[in-house]
């Protein structure tokens, strides 16, 4: 089943019907595109509402590059845990459930231009509705696609943003060793402060 103006529309007001006949696909190539599509959608809202269409390039390429390399990771876990290979249902999580969203930011951007206070009350709604659609159709995909339950999906949710966050504290860390910020912060917190005379 192919990328169609059908599905998009069913993406939009019938995700639950969809969500579990695409997952059952597993079309990799279909995922790529709506990665194309939902990227596309996100830096035209951006650059929109920043008024520096320049950035369209960047902010297509790092999105699909970033959405690549967080599906490769989430991939991984879910390999660990489920022992299932299949990294073209994670592609399908990771891209079909967000359409909405990205197609609700270009709405909002092209609105901003024209009323701010409406722009912002819509943004509101839209994004709570598709936000909610995008995080909970990624479970259902994944449950469909590697035949996890919710909270195995939810713990490696988890797992997968603390060896993130794990990740950056400890280049951080070297980092700030390596250049020695943090041993002169520590020096500086342990020295005896000094009067000044005037």
């Amino acid at each position: 089943m192919p990328v169609t103006l059908q599905k998009l529309k069913e993406l939009l007001v019938a995700p639950h019907e969809i969500l579990p006949r695409i997952a059952k696909e597993r079309n990799a190539n279909e995922a790529i595109v709506m990665l194309a599509i939902n990227w596309i959608l996100f830096s035209v809202a951006f650059s929109l509402t920043s008024a520096n269409y320049s950035l369209i390039p960047a902010i297509i390429v790092s999105g699909i590059l970033g959405t690549l390399t967080y599906a490769f990771f989430f991939y991984l876990a879910l390999t660990v845990i489920s022992g299932k290979r299949d990294f073209p249902g994670v592609l399908v999580a990771l891209t079909y459930p967000f359409f909405g969203l990205a197609l609700s930011s270009l709405i909002v951007a092209l609105f901003f231009i024209w009323s701010e206070v409406f722009a912002m009350i819509l943004g509101t709604i839209l994004f709570m509705l598709y936000f909610t659609v995008a995080l909970t159709g990624v479970y259902r995909v994944v449950r469909e696609t590697h035949k996890l339950d919710v909270v195995t999906v939810w713990v490696i949710t988890s797992l997968l943003l603390l060896a993130a966050f794990g990740s950056i504290y400890l280049v951080a860390g070297i980092y700030a060793l390596k250049t020695g910020t943090f041993l002169d912060s520590f020096r500086q917190l342990l020295s005896v402060p000094t009067l000044y005379s005037s």
